[in-house]
Formats: C-alpha cells, sequence, structure tokens
C-alpha cells in the first residue's frame, strides 16, 4: 500500500497481520467485556472504525520511522504503543443505553486494544494489573503513543 507522502518511509502491516487485527479485536473485545461483566449484548462494534484506526496507527509508524535512523528502526513496543493508542481513540466500540449502567464500560475499547497489541507485539505474559493500568491510562488519563510504546518497550525488554 502506498502512503501517498514521498517526505515518509514507507510501512504498512501486512496483510496477514489486518486479518489478524480485524479477528483478534473481536475476540478481546469480548474478553473485556467478561472482565468487566459487561453484556455483549450491549455493545457494538464498526469495522470501519477499526480500519481507520489501523490506517492512522501506520502514518505514525512512517513518521516515527522518518525521525529515526535506519540503523535503530522503530522497537516492537513502540509499535505496539501507536497501535494501541489509536485503537483507544478512534470511535470504535458503541455502547447501548444499557450499557452505561456498568462503572467500567469506558475501558472496554481500550481493553481489548491493549490485549491486541500485547498478542500481536509482546507475545509474552504481562500482568493484568498491568495491563488494566494502561487500558485506564488510555482511557482516562493523558496517555500517548510514546507513553504506551514505553510501556510495552519495558515488557519487550523483560523477556530478552
Amino acid at each position: 500500500m502506498k502512503n501517498g507522502d514521498p517526505a515518509l518511509p514507507e510501512f504498512s502491516f501486512s496483510t496477514d497481520v489486518w486479518a489478524r487485527i480485524f479477528s483478534d479485536y473481536v475476540t478481546f473485545l469480548w474478553k473485556a467485556c467478561g472482565v468487566f461483566g459487561l453484556s455483549q449484548k450491549h455493545i457494538e462494534y464498526s469495522d470501519r472504525e477499526l480500519a481507520l484506526a489501523v490506517k492512522e496507527a501506520e502514518i505514525d509508524i512512517r513518521a516515527m520511522l522518518a525521525r529515526r535512523s535506519k540503523s535503530r528502526g522503530v522497537s516492537r513496543g513502540k509499535i505496539a504503543g501507536v497501535l494501541a493508542f489509536r485503537l483507544s481513540r478512534f470511535k470504535i466500540v458503541h455502547f447501548k443505553e444499557e450499557a452505561w449502567d456498568n462503572s467500567h464500560f469506558h475501558l472496554i475499547q481500550e481493553l481489548a486494544a491493549t490485549l491486541l497489541v500485547r498478542k500481536l507485539f509482546v507475545q509474552r505474559h504481562v500482568p493484568e494489573a498491568n495491563i488494566l493500568e494502561l487500558s485506564y491510562q488510555l482511557s482516562r488519563r493523558h496517555a500517548n503513543q510514546e507513553t504506551a510504546g514505553l510501556f510495552f518497550d519495558a515488557f519487550a525488554a523483560e523477556a530478552g
């Protein structure tokens, strides 16, 4: 996929990664609902918004690549952070009125995003308390792509 901006390096997720994002996102969305005791029938999700979030993440990763030397590149944790951030910012998950009584419904989309990118890019155990903390930071505090990237880099570094 051409990025259309000659100032930015080429980058796009592979077709396989796109497919995994779409299939695994739904899996982790349902898991997030289970964590907070929210019935799946009280939410809907938008494939269009999910695709827009992934496309925006690709643009952000291109910009990161443009700022870094070719020898250093961009870590898996930083890519995970960008994707988690974008998945938390787009209006992918829509809640029906019945969901509003659940005091944690605002964390569902962020938890699904965090679980997804952990699986795709970290591929090791990250304590649930840490996953919930990042989800909360993405939902209610000022956590940006860099913060999320540092979070995933820290766990990736522990594995090495």
